[in-house]
């Protein structure tokens, strides 16, 4: 199928949802605006011409109903309701999401033309189309996802999220304390918004962040990593010698300041870390 007919089939899901009503479509409301909307002359009925459009049409209402997901559409926000498990969409930039059941996803009407941004509850797995000049923004009520093109799946509420990441990278970003995780494949983590913590893992090293007790866990995580992710929490610059970018560092801090930090790593590694001032 080419491109142009996904396009014209996902508005005619678009237009049959406007319709639907659980067990019937109105076919006298549908049938008029329908004509009108795709440029077909018919006061009453298909003919023979418009037929085809017409059965295009009902089976997008069909391929609506069998994906178990509720479309609604406003002036202002378009909205996706799973009602069964593994409900598939395609969002009009061709991303492609499946939805676990009870999951909600909200978008602008004008998503794609300047930016991509949608915001989410419950649990979504993403397959985004790539796209270098609109970054595709996931807000969830305590953090913020944005990648470029990639595959990842995020499972959120008002309490925590969490993130696993299939293929590319993600900026996982929560709302307190902000630092930004780029995390790569393979990579998951878990925030809680109550008691303010983050944890990263992958099969080899590992980040704990608890904002509240003022304690930081590096486990085999490059100095680069480290550097950032500490310049993020204390909010200063950190300078780090090329070279010693790629060693590997693993300790815990309890309400150390930046400084101790610093000597400590120097110490231990070493190392040549300053403050940028």
């Amino acid at each position: 199928m080419q491109q142009s007919d996904l396009h014209k089939t996902d508005e005619r899901v678009r237009f049959v949802a406007r319709h639907y009503q659980p067990d019937r479509i109105d076919s006298r409301k549908v049938w008029p605006e329908m004509c009108e909307q795709l440029g077909i002359f018919s006061k009453h009925r298909p003919n023979h011409r418009t037929f085809s459009t017409y059965w295009q049409v009902a089976a997008a209402a069909a391929l609506l109903l069998i994906a178990g997901i509720l479309y609604f559409m406003g002036d202002k926000t378009e909205v996706l309701v799973a009602e069964n498990e593994r409900s598939a969409f395609s969002l009009p930039d061709q991303t492609k999401i499946v939805m676990q059941r009870g999951a909600k996803l909200e978008y602008d009407p004008r998503f794609g033309k300047n930016e991509r941004h949608v915001s989410m509850s419950g649990e979504i797995t993403f397959a985004v189309t790539r796209d270098e000049t609109k970054p595709f923004i996931v807000s969830t009520p305590v953090a913020r996802v944005e990648v470029l093109g990639t595959e990842f799946t995020v499972k959120a509420d008002n309490k925590e999220a969490r993130l696993t990441v299939t293929s590319g990278k993600v900026l996982f970003t929560p709302h307190d304390p902000v630092i930004p995780l780029l995390c790569d494949a393979g990579i998951a983590v878990h925030y809680r918004a109550d008691t303010e913590t983050v944890e990263v893992t992958s099969p080899e090293s590992r980040i704990a962040i608890n904002g509240k007790e003022d304690f930081l866990l590096f486990d085999n995580i490059q100095l680069k990593e480290v550097a950032r992710v500490l310049s993020h929490y204390y909010n200063v610059s950190i300078e780090l010698p090329d070279n010693e970018s790629d060693i590997r560092f693993s300790s815990s801090f309890t309400r150390k300041s930046i400084l101790e930090i610093i000597n400590i790593i120097n110490l231990t590694l070493d190392t040549h870390i300053t403050l940028s001032y």
